[in-house]
């Protein structure tokens, strides 16, 4: 009897143990974005040639991956990091596509798109960047349901 209550929680154990580590490394960053394939879409200058605004579809994730486009804008000399957005609560959800950047002038870009509609989508386009580095950023919904 002593000898199946020691199995049996050396079972238990190691059952916990091995959970904890499964767990861990679901957790642990190894790589994350930056082995994400990047395919850059439109990329445009500001008139004064400080910024730059980018359209691009991005995927990755391994198994459970997944695919996307979104606008990025930053300063010139920056790097594209694909979460720093400017549309979408969920940085990687496929909500957006067909995107346009357009800069109307030094202070001011368009940005046009189609967007996926739907209640799932709701609060996920509600968030759309209005402005960053003092510029003016305009969201225009192409027409059309999807």
């Amino acid at each position: 009897m002593k000898k199946n209550t020691a199995k049996l929680a050396f079972l238990n154990l190691s059952s916990v143990l091995l959970l904890l580590v499964l767990f861990f490394t679901g957790c642990v960053n190894f790589g994350g974005s930056k082995n994400d394939d990047i395919e850059i879409l439109q990329e445009e200058k500001s008139p004064n040639g400080k910024f730059v605004a980018t359209s691009f579809s991005c995927s990755g994730g391994g198994a459970a991956g997944y695919f996307f486009f979104n606008a990025n804008l930053r300063k010139v000399d920056d790097q594209l990091d694909t979460r720093d957005v400017l549309m979408g609560k969920h940085k990687t959800w496929m909500a957006f596509f067909d995107i346009d950047v357009r800069w109307i002038d030094d202070a001011n870009l368009e940005v046009s798109y189609y967007q996926k509609s739907g209640p799932a989508y709701e609060k996920n386009n509600a968030l759309k960047v209005e402005s960053k580095y003092g510029l003016k950023i305009h969201h225009r919904i192409k027409p059309g349901k999807f």
